[in-house]
Order: structure tokens, then sequence, then C-alpha cells
């Protein structure tokens, strides 16, 4: 036997295996609920498109007892003999008239486990002797009848297994079942419940929409947390009937455990747990298949074998000291008569946010700040801050609010003390848009703070957020220690890596950006206590640098990459980095898709203080999709807050401008020009540069180039110095270096910006070298307006150059009119059409009607 995974296109090549009559029979196994079924279905249905007789027919464990009631839809296809005449005998003659059409027939049988002994042994000769394929589901685990296992042995029978989903598969099933969006939040908590399991999500999906637990929120429907109905417990308690009772009762300590190390379990029972599907299996460990699966089993003990099989389960982890056997000790003895110590809750609060396991984590901090209250121990000040961090990714921003203040107040050392004002700070500036707040918060342990390492470890920290304020301190960047540890080491080399990286993306400073990547990486994983999310900081950061080094192509790959999950934690932040690569490349409709996404994630979980800048930059694109009810309401929601960050001010102001500009406004860039005033000096040179961009697009380049032209040299990557070029070319009118800045745009992929440099090239038609430079320009135009989206149309693409009756003249002269037949045609007389031809080949950079043909040729298919 052989074992595949029919999934994706698996389905349609198993079909063409049997097309093709590359073996006899297949069995497609799954766990309970997982699609077996379905799947044979959908093969089945494949093969019947294809030409192919399938007889399809079930067994059922009631009927397993009953000989060949599992093929009686096969012998009733036998339309001669008696009516009284025996199966058996009717089943010969069909299997015999089988014999001649087993090439274009296939027998699928659906629960093949409960064939009946008469009907198994049918099933073996048909395939065996007669050569009829035939498709068999099972659940995994089960045994099955002696005839089929023959097929094994003999080499005929291949078993598949059934692929689980993916995790947006796994969305997408929920959402189906939801009828609506449903809120991340309630998304992390089923998949971490239920795993990807098809129908037991779908159960409990229908459980919360049945109980009423679920309810609409901003973010979508919050199904709460719905009680397994009685058909998925049913089903569960099939599944663990598969058990052997030799094994049943490590199957129950697993079940309260989740997860065990392998050692402490006799391996003949890890293999028959795992071979019944309740068990995942690596080299050092076992867990329960998902959390849901133990969570069902556990409710049919007895209580009192319930905290048994705890207790017992806790003994067994005793002699490991990994970090998951720690925190499965711990939440086993939660309820013990002595509860754990006070530290070690701590520790497993801290260890379980780090993890990711915030609703865990805020129960296990919880519990330790009431056993320090009643134990009369100091608060763990590590436990009260990582409860606010959890707090907050569970978005219950009211209690990580008072859980912040609180760990500042009862902090009672210096180490403690820095740690809790370092998030405190983070947290006030950036996810709640106080920056006042964060810097009384932290001026005020500052001055309380007497240990050396503990101000160097603050005052690094803080750095993150005062970069986003535009307030870059001028001291070197030297980290501090909270500790003896690795994870304190890890922190004080990690923590002036990531601010150095993240000063130097916004500044444009390439070669310092990556070399602090290169050297903060190794510290990602050993920090991860404290920095949760350093590893995909620095990806982020890297990602910003291709984009400051004008490779926009694979930053937005790279983007996109990490963009694919829609329960990451990050996905915010990376779904917003594909919408504004996007637009950059001329994929407007595309990134106000991506833009509205963002908006939603990075209300749920924002871990750079980005949801102002992705209703900027949604606002941004609607404005410049000529969306302009939509664009305002963006920047409605934009708090002073938000806008005291540099960044979402600056895109803020794009927005306005690009209001202003498709108004019609006399003095469209008057935002942007304000902002990127206000924002020199202040660190972020290569967004500024980026809103610079939108001014020179809008053909208002001069304020926004006299900023560009003071910037220090050092923070000028290719991208600033591409805009500046493309930004003096457009001020001084040289047609010839303004096409070059096109030309260098869309090597660079910022594809919108090149299309609007070689529009306006072809404007400055009086210019002595404008002919030359206006081949090229109308070649771009025509290459980069084939792939921008919404293709430009001819008003809006060159014709934007010209009024709307200089058009009408191009268009008719464009056909080879005569200018007295122009003005009969547009009622004009005939001085006014060669006023406004003048106009047109002066504009277009065009000598006459053959080149004028070629532009509104040009222009009509961009």
């Amino acid at each position: 036997m052989s074992a595949g995974a029919p999934g994706g296109d698996g389905a349609a090549l198993l079909a063409d295996d049997i097309v093709a009559g590359r073996g006899r029979a297949w069995l497609v196994e799954g766990v309970p609920g997982a699609g077996a079924t379905r799947l044979a279905g959908r093969i089945a249905d494949l093969l019947d498109g294809r030409g192919f007789d399938v007889v399809r027919t079930s067994a059922m464990p009631e009927l397993s007892g009953i000989p060949l009631a599992a093929l009686l839809p096969l012998v009733s296809r036998d339309p001669g003999g008696d009516v009284d005449e025996q199966p058996a005998h009717r089943l010969q003659r069909v299997t015999t008239r089988l014999a001649g059409t087993a090439k274009t027939t296939v027998l699928l049988i659906d629960g093949a486990a409960w064939l009946d002994v008469v009907s198994a042994a049918a099933v073996h000769q048909l395939v065996r002797s007669y050569g009829v394929r035939v498709l068999l589901t099972a659940r995994i685990g089960q045994p099955l009848p002696a005839a089929l296992r023959r097929l094994g042995d003999e080499g005929l029978l291949e078993r598949l297994g059934v692929p689980a989903p993916t995790e947006d598969e796994a969305v997408a099933l929920i959402e189906r079942v939801v009828g609506r969006r449903v809120a991340a939040p309630s998304l992390v908590a089923l998949l971490d419940r239920a795993g990807t399991h098809p129908l037991f999500l779908a159960l409990l999906a229908e459980q919360s929409l049945r109980s009423g637990l679920a309810r609409p929120t901003p973010l979508g429907v919050d199904l709460g947390r719905p009680a397994p109905p009685n058909r998925l417990r049913e089903l569960v308690a099939d599944w663990a009937d598969l058990v052997p009772d030799a094994h049943r009762e490590q199957l129950a300590l697993l079940s309260v455990a989740t997860v065990l190390p392998r050692d402490v379990l006799p391996e003949e029972s890890v293999a028959a747990l795992t071979e019944a599907g309740l068990a995942i299996g690596t080299p050092d460990r076992v867990r329960i298949v998902t959390p849901l699966v133990g969570e069902a089993i556990t409710e049919r003990m007895p209580i009192d074998r319930r905290r048994a099989r705890a207790a017992r389960a806790a003994e067994l982890l005793a002699g490991h000291d990994d970090a998951e056997s720690r925190v499965t000790r711990v939440v086993l003895t939660l309820d013990d008569e002595t509860p754990p110590p006070t530290a070690e809750l701590a520790w497993a609060a801290r260890t379980c946010t780090a993890m990711g396991h915030h609703a865990r984590a805020v129960s296990l901090g919880s519990r330790a700040l009431q056993l320090a209250t009643e134990r009369e121990e100091p608060v763990p000040v590590d436990a009260v801050i990582l409860r606010g961090e959890s707090l907050w990714l569970l978005g219950r921003h009211d209690d990580a609010d008072v859980a912040m203040q609180s760990a500042v107040e009862v902090a009672d050392d210096d180490a403690s003390l820095a740690l809790a004002a370092s998030r405190a700070g983070s947290y006030w500036s950036l996810r709640r848009q106080d920056p006042p707040r964060a810097y009384r918060v932290t001026g005020d342990a500052l001055e309380r703070l007497d240990d050396r390492e503990a101000k160097a470890f603050l005052s690094t920290s803080m750095t993150k957020w005062r970069i986003m304020l535009g307030d870059l301190p001028s001291d070197p960047l030297a980290g501090g220690r909270l500790g003896a540890d690795s994870a304190g080491a890890a922190v004080a080399s990690l923590d002036p890596m990531l601010s150095t990286a993240l000063a130097a993306c916004l500044a444009g400073d390439t070669a310092t950006a990556r070399a602090a990547i290169a050297t903060g990486r190794p510290y990602a994983q050993a920090a991860l206590a404290v920095i949760r999310h350093a590893e995909e900081l620095f990806d982020y950061a890297e990602a910003f640098a291709d984009c400051a080094d004008g490779d926009l192509a694979t930053a937005r790959d790279s983007f996109r990459a990490h963009a694919g999950h829609r329960v990451s934690e990050a996905i915010g932040i990376w779904t917003l980095g594909v919408a504004w690569t996007s637009f950059m490349q001329g994929d407007a409709d595309g990134a106000l898709v991506h833009a509205r996404e963002a908006t939603h994630e990075l209300a749920w979980r924002d871990l750079l203080a980005f949801e102002g800048l992705a209703i900027g930059t949604r606002a941004t694109i609607a404005a410049w999709l000529g969306r302009p009810d939509e664009a305002q309401e963006c920047l409605a929601r934009l708090t002073p807050g938000m806008r005291a960050l540099v960044i979402t001010d600056l895109e803020a102001a794009q927005a306005e401008s690009w209001l202003a500009f498709r108004a019609g406004e006399p003095s469209p860039a008057a935002a942007v020009e304000r902002a990127v005033e206000a924002a020199e000096g202040r660190h972020h040179d290569w967004w500024l540069a980026l809103s610079a961009l939108s001014a020179i697009r809008m053909g208002q380049p001069s304020a926004v180039c006299a900023v560009l032209r003071r910037l220090p040299a050092r923070h000028t990557g290719a991208t600033v110095r591409l805009i500046l070029a493309y930004g003096d070319a457009l001020e001084q009118g040289d047609p010839s270096a303004l096409v070059a800045a096109a030309q260098g745009l869309e090597t660079a992929g910022f594809l919108a910006a090149a299309y609007d440099a070689a529009r306006q090239t072809l404007a400055l038609g009086a210019h002595p070298d404008a002919a030359s430079a206006a081949r090229l320009a109308r070649v771009i135009v025509t290459r980069v307006g084939a792939v921008l989206s919404p293709a430009p149309a001819a008003r809006s693409g060159i014709a934007d150059l010209l009024t709307a009756r200089e058009w009408a003249v191009a268009s008719v002269a464009a056909t080879r009119a005569r200018n007295r037949e122009i003005a009969e045609s547009l009622g004009l007389s005939h001085r006014t059409v060669e006023n406004h031809l003048a106009a047109v080949y002066r504009k277009l950079g065009v000598s006459g009607r053959d080149e004028l043909r070629e532009v509104v040729a040009a222009a009509a298919t961009a």
C-alpha cells in the first residue's frame, strides 16, 4: 500500500489515473468529519463528466450483519431474473456482465469499514478477477474487512489521505457558515481550538449563531466561545472508540494535558493514538490532534477522574524543564490545593505571551496577581506588563490601559520599572496615540532610576516610538540589560538594532538599515519573550529598504508573501505594504482593496502604530481614484494622535492634495508642501520624498524640491535621488531629463509616476529637445499605460494635457481631416481650429498630423 494526499488538484489527478487504468482500488481515509466522503464524491463527479458509469453505494454499521446489504444498488442494476431470485445469484450475473465494462465502470463505496463479509468478498472479486475500479472511503484507524485488507497485501489497494484545509480555506469556510465577515480574534480562537477541521469549525460556528452568542462588532462578527454541540461530541466519542482499550488511559491523559513529552507514554500507545488520528507525534512530543477534541473527551470524565488524571499528567511532566512542558504543568496544577509559586505563574504568563497564546497568558497573569495578593508577596511586574500586552492584542483595550498603568505603579526595583516604563511608553505613544502621556511616564521613570543599565535600556527602548514622532535622539544607541539571563542579553543587543533599522529605513539610509538588520537578526529568537515580533520587524525593514533602493517589485513580493494569512498577528502591516506598493506600481484598483483590508486588520492588532498610516493610505488611493466621499471619510477618522506621527501626517496630506487636484483647485499641492516642510529635519527623509512625489506628479515641484535638495546626502537612497531628479527636470522644463526620469521610475517599479512623468514630457512642446524626448515619452505612455489599473481612458491619459475642446479638435485632426472640415464638424470657426491645433501640437510635442495620429492612437489604446 502507498500513502498519498489528493489535495489541490489531487482529485483531478486521481480521476486521470482511473481513466488511464493506472491502479485498481483506492481507499480515501480521513478523521471523522474531515471530508473523505466529499472528496470521493468529487472524484466520482469528475469521472461522471468523463463518460464513466459510477455506481455509488454506502455501507452502514446497522447493516453490516446483512449479506450484500451494501451492494444492493449494484444488484438492482440487473434487469433480468426472477423477482424472488437469491441476491447472490443476481450478483453473480451482474459481476459477469461487469467483466465486459470494467474499463468504464467505477464502484464507489462510502464507509468501507462497515461492509459485510459477503460484500467485502464480492468487492475483492470484482477488483482482483474482473479489474473493476473501486473507490472506497473510511475513517482513519478503522479496521477494514479481511477481504479488503488482502487487496492491500496484494498491492491492489492504494491508501489516500484527505488533506487538511489550509488556514485560509478554513477561514473561508467559517465565513460561509456565518454569512458575514468574522472578527479576526474569533477566527484565531476557533482555529486555536479546532485546528482547520472543516466539520468541527462549521458545527462551532453554527452553534454560536444558534445559541445567540454571535454579535456584530466593528471588526466583524464575534462568535464568542460556543460549547461543543451534541453532534460534535458524538463524533469525537465515536472517534475515541477507535482506540483499543489498552490505550484509553493514555488518550485520557493526553486529552487533559493537550501535550506531553513522548517519552512519558508507551510507544505502542503513541502509535495507536496517531494511527487513529487522535494524536500528532514528533520525535520529542505528542499532542492531542486539536484542543477541541481533548475538550470533548475531557468533558465526558467525572470531575474526580479528571482531577486525578490532571495530577498524574503533572507528575509525568515533573522531570521535563522545556518551556512547553513547564507551562503545561503550571496549567494542570492551577486548581490544586497548593497552586504553583507566583513566580512560576508569572513565568508561564510571559511564555504564553511570547508564544502568542494570549487568552491563556491573561488567565495565568491574572491568577499570578491574585495569588500574590493572597500570599502578601511582591507583585510580579512582568506578569502585569505582559498581561496588558495580551489584553491589548485580544482587543480588550480598556483593560489593557489599567494593566499598563498598574505595571509602572507597582514596579519596586530599577529593572522592573525600566521594563514597565518601556512597554507603557510604546503603548501610550503608538497604540493609544497619546505621546504626551508616553513622555510623562518614561520621563518620570528615568528620574526614578539609579541603575545605569536600566536607564540605558529604557532610553534605547524609547527610541523606537520617538522615531515615529520625528524625535530621534542624538545620543548613540547602546542598549542596556535587565538581568543576567540570555533574554536580557539578547534584548540589550537587539533593541539598538531594531531602532537603528527603523530610523534608517524611514530616512532612506539603506546601507545603515541593512547593516542593522544583519546584526540584529541573530538575537531575535533569544529575545522572543520581550520583543515578540522582532524577526518580522526585520523582514519588514528589509522590504522598506528594497523600496528605498529602487526595487519596488521585490518589496511588493515580500509584502505579498507575508500577507497571505488572515489570522497572523502582523497581517495588517504586511497588507498595508501590499497596498502601498501596488499603488506605486500603478495598480490603484487592487491597492484600494488591500488598503481597505489593512485598515480593518490594523484595527485588530497594530504592531507598529500603522493604523493611522493605513487610513491615510486608503484616503490617498481613494482620492486619486476620484472617490472623494471615501477619502473624506478616512481623513475624518484620523485622530490628532495619529497625525502626530510624521508618516501619517505626510500620507494624509497626500490624500488632501489629491482631493484638491481632482477638484481642479489652483494650488492642489499645498497640503503636501505644508507636510513636507513640517517633516524636514525629523528623520523621515524617505517618506518625505514619497510625499513630495505626489506634488511633482501634480505638476507642482518647486516647493517640495527645495526641501529635497536640503536633505543630507547620506540619507538619500536611490528612490530619493530618482524623485529629486524627476522634480528638478520638471521644474527646469527639460524634456530630455524628464523622460530620463520617467525611464528610471519605470525601471524602479514606480509605474504610476513614470506614466505621469512621460505625459508631462509631452507637454514641453516648445523646448528644442522636445521632439526626440516626446518619441520616447509616447513609448512609455503606451507601454506603461497598458498595465495600469484602472487603465487610462483617452480623456484620462495623454489627453489630460488638453482641454476638452482641444481634445475634440485633436481627435478629428488625427483622421487627417482638413481644418475647414474640422470647423464644420465641431461648429467652430476656422481660426479657432487653427489656434486649438497650435496648442495641441505644442502640448503634445508633435509637428504634424501624422505624429498627432500616433499620439492619439497611443492614448486610445493605453
